[in-house]
């Protein structure tokens, strides 16, 4: 009984450490990537604006075998959709500068993201790739903002890397 009462009071304290120190953490994060790109802005807003041509570059998209994928008519602007078994994007705000998107995974999980077409000095522009997530108190969620960064980072940059090779050739 003694040994029970001692996990008992071992689980309870090491919650509540845990729980004290998930409070440190930001309930919220945001993540940008950014690329600077030779190519028309034009060519840059069909592609980061049209969730069809996705496909082509985006490593989101790509990495996750998408069944059931249907997309909406027409495929960019406000309102554009791209839903599947395991994911659905919908553009929350299209602008010639900026697309705004609202991501569902199949888990549950739940974020925002988008994109901003930044003119830059010389015949580049900048394209900054940027997700905002929302956790809640629990522990192993704020946590868990320490592997956000390492987990979506590297994927946030291959997909501005392919992105470039796309536009530029």
């Amino acid at each position: 009984m003694r040994i029970i009462k001692f996990l008992f009071i071992s689980a309870l304290v090491l919650f509540g450490v845990l729980t004290a120190l998930s409070l440190l953490f930001p309930s919220r994060l945001h993540m940008s990537r950014a690329i600077n790109v030779a190519a028309p802005r034009e060519k840059i807003n069909a592609a980061v604006g049209d969730l069809r041509q996705w496909e082509h570059w985006n490593k989101f998209v790509l990495a996750t075998p998408l069944t059931n994928r249907s997309f909406s008519t027409p495929s960019f602007g406000t309102g554009a959709f791209l839903h599947s078994d395991q994911l659905s994007l919908t553009v929350t705000a299209a602008a010639p500068d900026s697309v705004a998107l609202d991501w569902s995974l199949s888990n549950g999980k739940h974020f925002e993201g988008g994109f901003n077409i930044l003119q830059s000095g010389g015949d580049s522009i900048t394209i900054q790739s940027w997700f905002d997530f929302h956790f809640r108190w629990y522990p192993w969620e704020k946590l868990g903002i320490l592997v956000y960064d390492r987990n979506f980072g590297p994927v946030m940059e291959e997909s501005l890397s392919d992105l470039k090779r796309y536009l530029e050739k």
